[in-house]
């Protein structure tokens, strides 16, 4: 056999070969991709944009990992009862001191955070978590937080601090392993 021919033969296999490589790796970049996009939802596309996307989905793979590690429990009837009824005195001392009761009910959300297992020494990591079980609710999470920034500030006003409430409450409900969707609704 001509060693021209047999040359041309491996090289076209070779080019095969890697064009097989190329599409095989892309493929399972792109079902990375929609698994991220599909857990993260919304939050997928502020991190991306934030991050770029190779950079995004690398923080977002870590957020899954750090929080496979993290052992979360459910909270027992006895401990939800009595979050429940803490949360009702936050939200009845919102009626009188709005900028009281909204900082009673972001430390509640801690509270019950700190009792699932979840870290919460830092906002962010908190934040980070919360995208990884909750995402839908994340962003609803860092709005009220920014609403609390802005209440230490002076510069939220009662509206806001009321919708701060509400999107703490979906948190809330959501953590506790229960709540009414309907009773919580975004206004």
């Amino acid at each position: 056999m001509d060693p021209v021919l047999i040359i041309v033969g491996v090289a076209v296999l070779v080019l095969i070969l890697g064009i097989v490589l190329v599409v095989v790796s892309r493929s399972r970049s792109r079902s990375r991709r929609a698994a991220l996009r599909s857990q993260f939802g919304d939050e997928y596309d502020r991190v991306v944009d934030e991050y770029g996307t190779r950079d995004g989905e690398r923080e977002l793979r870590a957020r899954l990992k750090r929080r496979r590690e993290i052992e979360v429990r459910e909270l027992g009837g006895d401990e939800r009862e009595r979050f429940g009824q803490a949360w009702e005195a936050a939200q009845s001392t919102f009626v009188e001191h709005p900028s009281t009761g909204l900082r009673d009910a972001d430390l509640l959300v801690q509270q019950v955070m700190r009792e699932r297992g979840y870290p919460v020494e830092r906002f962010e990591e908190r934040a980070k978590m919360i995208s990884v079980d909750h995402p839908d609710l994340v962003e609803r999470y860092r709005a009220a937080h920014r609403t609390s920034t802005e209440v230490e500030e002076g510069r939220a006003d009662t509206e806001d601090m009321r919708q701060a409430m509400v999107d703490n409450r979906y948190l809330f409900d959501a953590l506790l392993g229960g709540g009414d969707a309907a009773r919580t609704r975004r206004m």
